[in-house]
This record gives structure tokens, sequence and C-alpha cells, in this order.
């Protein structure tokens, strides 16, 4: 008895597979887009908050050594306010750090692993990353919260405690986000080769 199904043409079916590998390509490529534009974005406002401390911590202090030096004169709030803005450079530089891959470096394991099993490392310690930087931005989230509660000030320029300790949740919740995009860059790339040696 014969069936009434057709066995599809070969060349049909290539010229299918490929059409639907190049629509793969193409929204592969714009995610890919858009992640180069937040992860610029994210950059841009790192960089210019790291630059901004940087110039106040120094800044304040070499005016309090001149003023003290000269006219005898000397802010009892500079030295306080020179450690919360290095405090805060920290957790932000961390962040820009985790975006260049200072943090993640296998590169010992990605000589000797073939070049997909070194991205599977990768991987895995970027996603490994993400969910411990999670981890500490909550508790460090749950710190300023028990901080609130306290209201405490700090002893010269009187600001929030809580304020201060934003830097440690803050600076996790940055380090996760770029190491979430490492993943996803990762995750992406491997999913463009996939495609293309699928299509090939």
């Amino acid at each position: 008895m014969r069936s009434g199904l057709r066995p599809g043409k070969p060349g049909r079916d290539r010229a299918a597979r490929r059409h639907l590998a190049e629509r793969r390509l193409r929204l592969i490529r714009s995610i890919a887009r858009a992640l180069s534009l937040a992860d610029r974005g994210l950059e841009f406002l790192e960089r210019a908050a790291i630059v901004l401390l940087f110039l106040v911590s120094v800044s304040v202090l070499i005016l309090d050594i001149v003023l003290r030096s000269t006219v005898g004169v000397s802010f009892a709030w500079a030295p306080e306010l020179t450690r919360y803005a290095i405090v805060w450079l920290v957790f932000i530089g961390a962040s820009v750090g985790a975006r260049s891959g200072a943090h993640i470096s296998i590169d010992l394991f990605s000589e000797v692993l073939s070049e997909r099993h070194a991205r599977w490392l990768l991987q895995g310690a970027a996603a490994i990353s993400v969910l411990g930087c999670v981890m500490l931005a909550y508790h460090g989230a749950r710190l300023v919260q028990h901080m609130a509660q306290f209201n405490q000030h700090s002893p010269s320029l009187r600001w929030p405690m809580w304020a201060i300790y934003l830097a440690v949740p803050i600076g996790f919740g940055l380090m996760s986000l770029r190491f979430l995009q490492h993943l996803l860059f990762l995750s992406v790339d491997e999913r463009r080769r996939s495609i293309a040696e699928t299509s090939a």
C-alpha cells in the first residue's frame, strides 16, 4: 500500500534549512547589537562615576593639605569624605574589572582544553559569578536596610550611614550585570557558531 506522503526534495529542504539559519543569525546579531549598546551605556556611566569620585577625593585631600600648611585651617570632614569616595570607587571599579574579565581568568584551562570546552568552562564560571554577586548584592541590601532602621549618621559629615553602605549592593549588582552580560555574549557567540556550522 502506497503512502500519500511524498519525500521532500533535498534541494528544497537544504534551502529551507539555510533560510531558517539566516533568520536565526539575524536574530542573534540583533541581540548582540542590543547587548553592545547596553554595554557601552553602562560603561560610560561607570567610568564617569569613577572619574568624578577620584577627582572629588584627590581635590579635597589636596585642598585640605594646602590650607593646613598655609593658613592652618583644616576640614574635619575631608578624611571622611575621601574615605567614603574611595569605598564607592572600589565597588564601581570592581564592576569595570568584571567587564574587562579581570575577575575570570582561566588561561591555563583554555590552553589545555579544546575551544568549545574552554567556552563552556567560561560560561560556567560566568554563571557562578552571577549567582555569587546576586547573593552578595542581596545581603548588601539587607545590610543597608538594617542600617536605615538604626538611623546612624557619619561623625563629621552627618550623612546617613545607609547611603554609604549602599555602595555594597550597587557594586555587586553592577558586577552581577557585567557577569550576566559576559555570559550572554558567550551564549550568543556559541549559538552563532552552531548556526553557522549547521547552515554550512
